[in-house]
């Protein structure tokens, strides 16, 4: 039995390298926070909170936490419609709203500001530096020391 056998020649060319491995650490404050907050309408005492009272509430509490309201965005609105037009006792509209805090100070004083209006939820969505490439690059340099 014969096998065809195949042999590739290949040119053994070595490149000479160094290989450098290291580690850097720095702790970073963020200076973007996006916080979503969810504004809904409900029921108390069989009295229907409307939506516009929570808002005007809302945006009260924005304005003594000293943010401007041009960092206010309405990230989303809704209602469930088959209630909404039978207009049900039981159809809850709600808004959802994002802000962009640039520090955690602010996120502290909104907070504390929100206490009493009915807030549905708040979530903080994504924490980000403004500057993170620059310190990304620099903690390379110095991981390479």
């Amino acid at each position: 039995m014969v096998l065809p056998l195949t042999l590739l020649a290949q040119e053994d060319i070595q490149k000479n390298f160094i290989e450098v491995t290291g580690t850097a650490y720095r702790e970073i404050e963020p200076n973007e926070i996006y916080v979503m907050i969810w504004l809904k309408e409900f029921e108390e005492d069989r009295q229907k909170t409307p939506l516009e009272k929570i808002e005007k509430d809302f945006f009260n509490a924005v304005k003594e936490a000293g943010i401007d309201k041009k960092r206010v965005e309405l990230a989303g609105a809704g209602s469930d419609l088959e209630k909404f037009r039978r207009k049900d006792k039981e159809s809850f509209r709600e808004k959802i709203f994002q802000i962009k805090l640039t520090s955690g100070q602010e996120l502290d004083k909104l907070i504390d500001e929100l206490s009493p209006v009915a807030v549905d939820s708040l979530n903080v969505t994504r924490l980000h530096h403004s500057d993170y490439e620059k310190i990304k690059l620099d903690l390379k340099v110095e991981a390479l020391k």
